[in-house]
C-alpha cells in the first residue's frame, strides 16, 4: 500500500509539476485555401493541419515537421515540435493551387510572441 501512495505522488510531480505548455496553431485547408497562410510558433511550437475542404490534401515542405500523410476530408495531422529560429514554406502536393501555399515561421526560443497568425 505505501509503495503505492509513493508511486501516486510521484505521478503527480511528474504530471502536473511543469508550468510550460506547447503551442499549437491551426491551419485550416478549406475549399477556398488555407485559414492562415503565414503563421509564426515559437521554437517547439506545433502545427495542427485540419482538413476541411471536401477533397484529399496532403501538404509537403523543405522542411519535414510539416509533411503530412494524404489528409482525406475531415482528416487532420499534427506536426512534431518545430525548433528555431526557422522559416518554413510548404504547399499541397494534391491540388496545384497557390491557395494552398503557406509558411511557418518559428521563433527562436525565448523570444517572439508565438501568438501572430492565427
Amino acid at each position: 500500500m505505501r509503495f503505492a501512495i509513493l508511486l501516486g505522488s510521484l505521478a503527480i510531480v511528474a504530471c502536473g509539476g511543469s508550468s510550460s505548455s506547447t503551442t499549437e496553431a491551426p491551419i485550416n485547408l478549406t475549399a477556398s485555401g488555407l485559414s492562415s497562410p503565414t503563421v509564426t510558433i515559437p521554437s517547439g511550437g506545433r502545427i495542427h493541419f485540419f482538413n476541411k475542404d471536401t477533397v484529399a490534401h496532403q501538404i509537403t515542405s523543405s522542411c519535414t515537421a510539416l509533411i503530412t500523410p494524404t489528409l482525406n476530408p475531415g482528416g487532420d495531422s499534427l506536426c512534431p515540435q518545430m525548433t528555431g529560429p526557422q522559416s518554413c514554406s510548404f504547399s499541397d502536393a494534391v491540388t496545384a493551387s497557390a491557395l494552398f501555399n503557406g509558411s511557418v515561421i518559428v521563433t527562436a526560443a525565448g523570444t517572439g510572441d508565438g501568438g501572430s497568425g492565427y
